[in-house]
């Protein structure tokens, strides 16, 4: 497992299929430019008002296969099918309310991430898209799950979560041409 610091955003991630040495630095290297661009939506975007005494987020990542993201989906769902990512927050609602966080010194806890590798992909393949472009997407689409928002509830929250992936995604793109 390795812990990545830099700016405002922790991973640790761990993974659960076997990846290959450069695999695994390219993802590395992908989730510490996601820093700045979470940073920057957080903060000066507003996905999170008010982010008093909170100088990190920490996030909880597991790269896994389809037989663990299907049990996942499963026993926590009760929707036993495969599925690209799921996210269990740590707190019922952070955009709304930083009441129930689990911040310890500084640093926010905001949940925990499954991204199934074979699903990712075969959604590249599908959207003429390299894996880690839609690792990325996925990563990001998860992390707006874990603040609050959640796209199964409504339309007007579904046009939020893409609202907010777009941002996303297109500060990523922005960072990763900087190379961070």
């Amino acid at each position: 497992m390795a812990i990545m610091k830099k700016h405002f955003l922790l991973v640790d991630f761990d993974s659960a299929v076997k990846l290959e040495p450069l695999e695994k630095k390219k993802i590395d290297l992908w989730l510490s430019w996601a820093s700045p661009v979470v940073e920057s939506l957080l903060l000066k975007k507003g996905i999170i008002p008010k982010l008093k005494g909170v100088k990190s987020l920490r996030v909880s990542l597991l790269l896994c296969g389809e037989a663990k993201i299907r049990k996942l989906n499963r026993d926590y769902r009760q929707k036993d099918y495969v599925t690209d990512v799921l996210s269990f927050p740590s707190s019922e609602n952070l955009r709304k309310s930083l009441k129930d966080a689990e911040i310890f010194d500084g640093e926010l806890f905001v949940g925990d991430l499954a991204i199934c590798h074979q699903k990712t992909k075969k959604q590249a393949r599908e959207f003429s898209i390299s894996y880690m472009d839609e690792f990325i997407h996925l990563f990001f689409h998860g992390l707006i799950h874990l603040i609050g928002y959640d796209h199964e509830i409504s339309l007007k929250e579904e046009k939020l979560m893409e609202e907010w992936e777009k941002v996303a995604l297109d500060l990523f793109s922005k960072t990763k041409r900087k190379g961070a």
